[in-house]
């Protein structure tokens, strides 16, 4: 009998030779590695991260595929060439400087399998420093509300598990985006009216070290892309003008998928109106950074910041 997975790991690759290794025990550990299968998305590889993936593939023939890409493409491109080659009915971001619970997988499935109207359970993680820590910030995420998903990113995108169908409803990742695919999807499962689902417990550990695909790119393309995410979905009052003039370089009206540009208006046929009707949040955001200006200018910022993280739980 064919091995058929219950649960894909989609996982994009570039200069990863540091955590390869950890990243495949880690991997291995998952309590329902026999029912997991690997996709690995190879941006570039260096012959040390081929040897890696080919020794894994020797010892799990079934649970491995690798697809080279030799020159490297955006992460949203090399989520969605893995999502099309996987095989199960879940699928799994997991990025290889991240590292999981070993039972978080297991606790995931669950919780998506006792919400059958949800398609993504996500839940606490610790961001670290460094690769292998464990001592770091909680992120403690809150119970789904989509009025809060539709402004903010209330969930990362580092510990998602998630329906595969759901792309019959929203479509894949937005290639255009770098580093912030994730971000972007949220936003339009939230803008569809999806449920998404928390699991108790703590998945696992971000590594935010400025080595990670999406930490490395520097600030200015995570806020570009943000700010992309902010345009698309009205959240204006949250846009930063320094960023307009790249952000509207991208297309807001439609989603790249592979050489095909898809309308928005495909999957949410009512977003233009919703839109539209935020359009005063422009004012309050201009008195907004009125106000973080004046602040930033009087080194008040910072200490505003850290009160929102502790007492406000503040998204971007």
């Amino acid at each position: 009998m064919p091995f058929i997975p219950t649960v894909s790991l989609l996982t994009s690759v570039y200069q990863g030779e540091d955590y390869l290794s950890s990243f495949f025990e880690q991997v291995q550990t998952q309590t329902i590695f026999p029912e997991l299968e690997l996709v690995l998305v190879m941006n570039e590889p260096s012959s040390k991260e081929k040897q890696l993936a080919n020794d894994f593939a020797v010892r799990n023939p079934a649970a491995l595929q690798v697809l080279t890409v030799p020159l490297r493409e955006t992460l949203g491109a090399s989520w969605n060439r893995a999502w099309r080659a996987s095989r199960s009915p879940y699928l799994v971001l997991w990025n290889v400087d991240d590292r999981r619970v070993i039972d978080s997988l297991q606790r995931q499935l669950a919780t998506l399998e006792q919400n059958p109207a949800a398609v993504l359970s996500y839940g606490d993680y610790v961001t670290v420093p460094a690769y292998g820590r464990e001592e770091g910030v909680r992120r403690h995420t809150q119970a789904y509300h989509t009025g809060h998903f539709r402004r903010a990113f209330a969930q990362g995108g580092a510990f998602w598990l998630f329906r595969r169908e759901v792309a019959d409803q929203v479509g894949y990742f937005d290639e255009q985006f770098q580093v912030g695919a994730d971000l972007e999807y949220s936003f339009r499962l939230a803008a569809k009216g999806l449920q998404m689902t928390r699991c108790e417990g703590l998945l696992g550990y971000f590594t935010d070290a400025s080595q990670g695909l999406s930490t490395r790119e520097g600030a200015i393309v995570a806020a570009v892309e943000r700010t992309v995410t902010q345009l698309r979905y009205g959240v204006f009052d949250k846009v930063r003008k320094d960023y307009l003039d790249e952000a509207r370089k991208m297309r807001l009206d439609a989603v790249k998928n592979a050489e095909t540009w898809i309308p928005l208006g495909d999957y949410l046929p009512e977003h233009a109106s919703y839109v539209e009707r935020r359009k005063w949040l422009w004012l309050v955001g201009r008195m907004r950074n009125a106000v973080r200006n004046g602040l930033q200018s009087i080194g008040l910022l910072p200490l505003l910041y850290r009160a929102q993280e502790k007492h406000l739980k503040r998204d971007i």
